[in-house]
């Protein structure tokens, strides 16, 4: 077991690396329809990639180094921490605007 989820971790940062180094690419390649205003969405990704890695390996640690049985499963436990995420991030960028606004008065 503690073999298996040695092998998830590593497995897991190298997939994650991809794919920010994959999106880091995209975004290179088509930096030309980006502009300052649009930046800004894109700067959230690689903090996002390491969500993701410590969500799928906590997950393939919680169900002993394998998916859910049901893919149902599956989709719900991404869909609940997916509403869960957007909302702490919501309440967090909004209250570092307020915060900051204040503070900049």
């Amino acid at each position: 077991m503690e073999n298996e989820i040695l092998k998830i971790n590593i497995i897991s940062i190298a997939t994650s690396g991809l794919l920010i180094l994959i999106f880091g690419i995209a975004l290179y390649y088509f930096r030309s329809s980006l502009n300052n205003e649009t930046l800004r969405f894109f700067l959230p990704i690689p903090p996002i990639g390491v969500a993701a890695y410590v969500y799928v390996f906590n997950m393939l640690k919680c169900y002993d180094c394998n998916l859910p049985e049901k893919s149902t499963t599956l989709f719900y436990e991404l869909f609940i921490a997916t509403v869960i995420s957007g909302t702490v991030f919501l309440i967090f960028v909004g209250s570092m605007v307020i915060i900051l606004k204040l503070f900049m008065k």
